[in-house]
């Protein structure tokens, strides 16, 4: 288990958005962290791509929902939270 600290009004706002999508803090915690870096990684190939002459088919869907509908089916959410 690992600890982070984060603002008590983004505690709070994380809180609220937890209660309505019935999941847990943790849940949407976690997929929120796993969304930012793995938007990270794609910009970081997307400038790659960029640098070599060669972006074709590296943006293709890099939307934060593309990232998160990446993010729960390898996680094998049901399709209702995707």
């Amino acid at each position: 288990m690992t600890t982070i600290h984060i603002p008590d009004e983004t505690a709070a706002q994380l809180q609220q958005a937890a209660q309505a999508e019935g999941r847990t803090v943790d849940e949407l915690a976690g997929e929120g962290l796993a969304a930012y870096l793995a938007s990270r990684l794609k910009l970081e190939a997307l400038r790659t791509a960029i640098d070599e002459g060669d972006a074709s088919g590296v943006a293709e869907d890099s939307s934060l929902e593309g990232i998160l509908a990446e993010i729960r089916a390898k996680r094998g959410r049901p399709a209702s939270q995707r």
